[in-house]
């Protein structure tokens, strides 16, 4: 349990506080994921790549507790993948009910649902780098590969 306890707003403030989180959390990973990605398939060292990022930025305690996991393509749960579909669905119906554009959260459930189409969703949350490596395999065309059952 958190250790500061403050007022944000009406009832219900506190979980569209860690909604937001979830969201900055899902689409930060989510940009990670997709730079470790371009960076590898372009010949770069990503753990090199992520320690420019952290001295600039780009650093975050997203990227200092994620980003070894998506570097060493580590995918054994410390939380499972699929509730970051949820947290952010979650967020999408807030912002519909206050009329706010939240065209991250919007791209996000979108690839955390490609994720859970995939088979990942048990999978830590930087298995996330997998789907979007899965989705480049299919976009050159790659049909070897079986994404449900990839578990690199």
């Amino acid at each position: 349990m958190g250790r500061t306890v403050r007022r944000l707003g009406p009832l219900g403030s506190g979980s569209l506080a860690k909604a937001c989180n979830q969201l900055i959390v899902g689409t930060t990973t989510a940009a990670l994921a997709e730079a470790a990605e371009l960076a590898e398939r372009s010949g770069m060292d990503v753990d090199a790549l992520y320690g420019v990022l952290a001295g600039g930025l780009a650093g975050s305690r997203v990227l200092e507790i994620v980003g070894p996991r998506l570097a060493a393509k580590d995918y054994e749960p410390t939380g499972p993948a699929k509730f970051m579909h949820k947290d952010l669905s979650f967020v999408l119906e807030s912002a519909a009910t206050v009329d706010a554009a939240v065209p991250m959260a919007a791209a996000g459930v979108e690839l955390y649902a490609e994720l859970l189409r995939q088979g990942q969703g048990d999978r830590d949350l930087a298995v996330v780098r997998q789907t979007i490596s899965n989705l480049s395999n299919v976009a050159r065309g790659d049909t070897t590969v079986n994404i449900a059952a990839n578990t690199q």
